[in-house]
């Protein structure tokens, strides 16, 4: 019986079930992490959480062959993407195009994607395509390893519940949302005519199961309307969805949804997970570890198959590196020809040879030699100290710096659109984080717009929006600094 583990924050899910395109829940459970060892889906602390493994692994007595562990947090990113049909080769290179300006400089990448459904046109397919560090992909590798086990799959929370909405839902709904309370974090995925639209996920800061985290729920997705509003999403919404919670909850729910805006149906997710009633409601309630039982059968969806490509590339020797070895070992008999030949001619002139001896052995020579030596000595120790302060300032002016040209350029970006306040600046990731105000949704979005256009910033996220009490809405934008932006000469504004 296949394993689906789901990590996160505090707890990890462990779900028992058959997997395949329609993967079936058996049981599962959720145990406590040791404290501190997992923080947004990464794990902090290795030794920990391998006796943790391998406790639960030895009482629960789990198949050690057969797991599928799927990743929660912010580490891996993705996107939806429109690709035209092509070759899996072809494709392959589209999608790794699509996901460049993602990459940073140093820093070796593993992608994977699935198929959605919701064709956009004959002559496009739409592809959820993410992307993660090859090193973090390797780190679960080897600490589950260490604890004696398998890993057969690996994918990210956010990818692995749009496939698998996008394979049971879909055929009851077209237009609807998908809440997930998943403890103090709560996800909201929208389908628009049968096509995956948009996912987001807002932390919220009340005890779960109160009617304040009630309220929370129901903002985010008051929230979430209002971005339909804001890009023109006319059609109704059939359906809200909610995974992670009681039923006995959904009439309370519903009246606070129905409070903020929202008059579609609320109800429970038993859509797609089976027949039995009781296995689909504690179902629901694991529904990111479910999500690993699910699989459109393809190698592309798992991140373990690229790490395998990579492996065999490396190990691998292409036509034009078997030509340089060959070049290599000619030129190699040569030297060993030459070398031969200057032996033979050093044998033949022993007396020359003697001589020379006699030279170097001379005390006024050996003196000189070790003078000279001396002087190179620290004529090199100078030299590489002078290399290293060029080395040490080269870097420092690769450091971005938020000087007031670089400020009164976020502030003209947002003049007449949004009012902005300025937050912190992590100069050495080269983040500053921006809070901007409006009383209209869509002058935010077009602030947004005008700072991806500015040449300052390598990239520009934002979260959900926020509505205030004083009628206006807010959204936190982190701009992340192109290289050495606020050193003199390279700041520039389009």
């Amino acid at each position: 019986m296949s394993v689906s583990v789901y990590l996160n924050n505090l707890q990890v899910q462990f779900v028992q079930g058959s997997r395949g395109k329609k993967g079936s829940y058996s049981e599962s459970l959720v145990l406590d992490a040791p404290e501190g060892s997992i923080i947004n889906g990464v794990i902090t602390d290795a030794p920990s959480f391998v006796q943790f493994l391998k406790e639960t692994w030895e009482f629960y007595r789990f198949s050690k062959t057969d797991v599928h562990l799927v990743v929660g947090g912010n580490k891996i990113h993705g996107r939806s993407v429109d690709v035209p049909v092509l070759s899996p080769a072809k494709t392959k290179q589209f999608l790794n195009r699509e996901l460049s300006d993602m990459e940073k400089e140093g820093e070796n990448y593993v992608v994977c994607y699935n198929v959605l459904s919701g064709t956009p046109g004959k002559k496009l397919k739409k592809y959820y395509v993410e992307m993660a560090d090859t090193d973090l992909i390797r780190d679960y590798v080897d600490i589950f390893k260490e604890a004696g086990i398998t890993l057969k799959s690996l994918v990210s929370a956010e990818g692995s519940i749009i496939s698998m909405v996008d394979k049971t839902v879909t055929s009851y709904y077209k237009t609807f949302i998908m809440q997930i309370m998943n403890g103090n974090i709560v996800t909201n995925i929208l389908w628009v005519d049968g096509c995956f639209n948009y996912y987001s996920s807002t932390r919220c800061f009340n005890d779960v199961g109160t009617s304040a985290y009630f309220e929370d729920c129901a903002r985010s997705l008051s929230n979430l309307n209002q971005f339909m509003q804001a890009h023109k999403i006319e059609q109704p919404v059939e359906k809200i969805l909610i995974a992670g919670t009681e039923t006995s909850d959904m009439s309370f729910y519903g009246d606070i949804v129905s409070a903020y805006g929202l008059n579609a149906p609320v109800s429970v997710l038993n859509q797609g997970l089976g027949s039995n009633p009781e296995k689909n409601h504690r179902a629901q309630q694991v529904i990111f570890g479910l999500s690993g039982l699910y699989t459109d059968g393809m190698k592309e969806s798992n991140f373990l198959a690229g790490i395998g490509e990579k492996d065999k590339e490396a190990k691998s020797i292409n036509p034009e590196l078997k030509k340089n070895i060959m070049i290599v070992g000619i030129t190699l008999a040569v030297m060993a020809l030459v070398f031969l030949a200057v032996f033979l001619l050093r044998m033949s002139r022993q007396v020359v040879y003697d001589d020379l001896i006699e030279y170097n052995e001379d005390p006024m020579v050996i003196s000189q030699a070790t003078m000279f030596d001396a002087f190179s000595e620290r004529r090199d120790t100078l030299a590489s100290r002078a290399n290293s302060i060029r080395n040490v300032l080269n870097t420092i002016n690769t450091y971005p710096v938020l000087t007031s040209e670089v400020e009164s350029i976020l502030y003209r970006t947002a003049s007449g659109y949004a009012d902005i306040k300025i937050g912190s600046f992590d100069a050495d990731n080269g983040l500053v984080n921006v809070t901007a105000t409006a009383k209209d949704v869509e002058l935010i979005n077009q602030y947004i717009y005008r700072l991806q256009e500015q040449d300052i910033f390598s990239s520009v996220q934002y979260s959900g929006y926020n509505y205030n009490q004083d009628g206006t809405w807010s959204i936190n934008v982190t701009c992340t600094f192109a290289q050495s932006v606020g050193r003199e000469g390279v700041t520039n504004e389009e």
